[in-house]
């Protein structure tokens, strides 16, 4: 949980400082119109560009799973075809949102109870174990799949000793 929690910082800390930089960059860049220059200036002037041209590539990084998503989903529609992570979500979607709460956790053997007590925790309220998980998402202003996935690992939190909390993206 702290990995993310700090790649998310850096991911706000890299954004702020291409932001900083690109103020430089015009800063030193009016300084130039108005034939005003230093040798400070010039310098700062490149410093900025080379400073965003490398947190760009670290942002990059930080960002390759969507950089990785784009790329498959511009492939599949160059080639007409369809990404199997997108029919998977659509399917358990389809077939989830009119199920209720008990339902589902009968369904996938959850405890009802300790699941509704989890929820909670992470401010999701149930107010009916019979509700559907299309009602329990509008009622919390989330989505259905969002809180879908919260069940699951919840679950998995609970039936397993050591979870691995590693990003899908750090094979790449």
């Amino acid at each position: 949980m702290f990995a993310h929690l700090n790649e998310t910082l850096l991911k706000v800390v890299v954004i702020i400082a291409i932001l900083v930089m690109f103020v430089i960059l015009y800063l030193t860049g009016i300084l130039f119109v108005l034939d005003a220059t230093s040798h400070a200036s010039i310098l700062l002037h490149k410093l900025a560009a080379l400073l965003i041209i490398g947190l760009l590539g670290v942002h990059a990084w930080l960002r390759r799973c969507t950089i990785k998503r784009l790329l498959q989903e511009s492939f599949a529609i160059l080639t007409n075809t369809h990404i199997r992570h997108e029919d998977n979500i659509e399917f358990l979607i389809h077939n989830t949102k009119n199920q209720s709460f008990h339902e589902l956790c009968l369904w996938f053997q959850w405890d009802s109870a300790w699941l509704q007590a989890e929820l909670l925790k992470n401010h999701v309220h149930i107010h009916r174990v019979e509700d559907t998980l299309k009602t329990i998402a509008k009622a919390n202003q989330k989505d259905m799949f969002e809180i879908f996935l919260l069940m699951m690992k919840l679950h998995v939190e609970k039936k397993n000793p050591s979870p691995v909390y590693q990003s899908s993206c750090s094979r790449l």
